[in-house]
């Protein structure tokens, strides 16, 4: 009889050897991913760290080397970081590292032929009929206040060494490029980066433009912006230096003011993309056109104006309250977004929060309010119309704003004219409209940028006169 007892102790030691070293393994991987959640913990527990702590559990990936991701620390974003820093960091809200943002679902999308319901169209098809007013509308601020975001309309440069943001941390760094077709922010964390798109442009330009980007149908800001007086690429308002946060949802009541019209899905930040009105356009004063376009194809003959408002036509109030949407300083809703029309009483719609706000700030200087305050105001009918005209581009036209103010005053009346050289004398607003400074650019004075803007009560300030008067006898020494 043979004796099988050898081979099965044998067989038994093998497997309690193997057992062993699986769980030696699994302890020891155990123990790195502890050691690193551990580090990771200590770090959003550390004073330099802002972001607030989820009751979710943590995923936490080594993307390279040096470089951590954890998800839903903040909810529903990775926050990256290289492994012994608390900073920089990176705030992703996408679901996919490795492919960024998700693009917009359009193809075989019943969405993607989205017509929305207010009747709102775009300039485009007032173009028709008002050929030289629409023209004219195209190169104005209101017009250019949003936008597809395609190369020739981004005003920074898109080329090394000008296409890029550097931070106080040369670990963290945005470079603007073109990608096919596409203009994306490619953002830099040690070895690792991502392509963040720039689909859609907020600001004329005249102090900056902002961009933001779809995941999906979530509209967030992107962390660079490019800031015209500068002439550089800058992290965008609110942001910190070495916070690359891509997750700052976009809300109405940031679109209220850079967008005709744009159907929300769910808040804060669900939109149908296609039924996006980008710009401050015609039917932001006028009212949604489609009811008068389609009045008038099938009436061609008639010349009368039917279903659109003629803002000139109502009272002196309801005329002011379309251009208080958004020039009368920040403001809560009362009603939803975008459901103000011409003539309506806009305190129904909006609750300002700073009414008597003296200040400049970066979207107003509560041009409406400071108005008010004007003596040509108080003792005429005058409305914002009688020195702007919308559909028009007339920023820094000097001598169409002279002839607003001379349509009403003659140049005796300005004592001060005789002592200053006629070209001064001419610019009526740079002594009875004198700039401010910008006071809401959060972290923008830091990087030493400082801007302006025209405040609008419009008053005798021999003050200031004085000081322009004595400048110009300078310059002129």
């Amino acid at each position: 009889m043979t004796d099988s007892s050898g081979p099965r102790v044998w067989l038994i030691a093998a497997i309690v050897v193997g057992l062993f070293a699986v769980v030696a393994y699994t302890a020891h991987d155990s123990d790195d991913q502890s050691e690193l959640v551990e580090k990771l913990s200590r770090k959003l527990d550390s004073p330099a760290s802002v972001i607030p702590r989820s009751e979710q559990p943590t995923d936490v990936v080594r993307v390279t080397p040096t470089v951590v991701a954890q998800k839903d620390v903040l909810p529903g974003s990775w926050v990256l970081q290289k492994e012994d820093k608390p900073r920089p960091r990176l705030i992703l809200p996408f679901a996919s590292l490795e492919d960024g943002p998700s693009a917009i679902e359009t193809a075989g999308d019943a969405s993607a032929e989205h017509v929305n319901e207010e009747g709102f169209l775009g300039a485009a098809a007032c173009a028709d009929c008002h050929q030289t007013r629409h023209s004219g509308f195209l190169l104005t601020a209101h017009h250019r206040t949003s936008g597809p975001a395609t190369k020739n309309h981004i005003l920074g440069s898109l080329d090394s060494p000008d296409n890029q943001l550097t931070t106080s941390d040369s670990d963290l760094a945005v470079t603007m490029h073109t990608k096919g077709d596409s203009v994306v922010q490619q953002v830099s964390l040690d070895d690792w980066s991502v392509d963040v798109p720039m689909d859609v442009i907020t600001g004329s330009g005249k102090v900056a433009q902002t961009f933001l980007y779809w995941d999906e149908d979530r509209l967030f800001q992107s962390f660079a912006s490019y800031f015209s007086g500068a002439d550089r690429w800058l992290t965008s308002p609110g942001f910190e230096d070495l916070d690359a946060n891509y997750g700052r949802v976009i809300r109405t009541e940031c679109l209220e003011c850079h967008v005709t019209y744009i159907e929300q899905t769910e808040p804060p930040n669900h939109y149908q993309p296609s039924s996006a009105i980008w710009g401050i356009s015609c039917e932001r004063c006028h009212g949604p056109g489609k009811a008068h376009v389609e009045y008038h194809v099938a009436n061609p003959e008639s010349k009368t104006a039917e279903h659109i408002v003629h803002p000139n036509e109502l009272p002196r109030e309801r005329q002011l309250d379309i251009c208080g949407q958004c020039h009368s300083g920040s403001f809560d809703f009362k009603k939803p977004a975008f459901s103000f029309r011409p003539g309506d009483d806009l305190s129904e719609f909006h609750h300002t929060l700073k009414p008597d706000f003296d200040d400049s700030g970066i979207h107003t200087s509560n041009q409406l309010a400071r108005l008010r305050m004007s003596e040509c105001f108080i003792h005429s009918e005058m409305t914002c119309t009688a020195c702007h005209d919308p559909h028009v581009a007339q920023r820094g036209d000097e001598a169409f704003f002279r002839q607003a103010c001379l349509n009403c005053h003659d140049t005796e009346h300005c004592e001060m004219r005789p002592e200053l050289p006629a070209d001064v004398a001419d610019q009526c607003v740079q002594c009875h409209m004198p700039s401010t400074q910008i006071d809401d650019l959060a972290g923008m004075k830091l990087q030493g940028l400082t801007l302006s803007m025209a405040d609008h009560f419009i008053r005798v300030d021999r003050e200031h006169a004085k000081k322009i008067k004595d400048q110009t006898t300078d310059s002129t020494k």
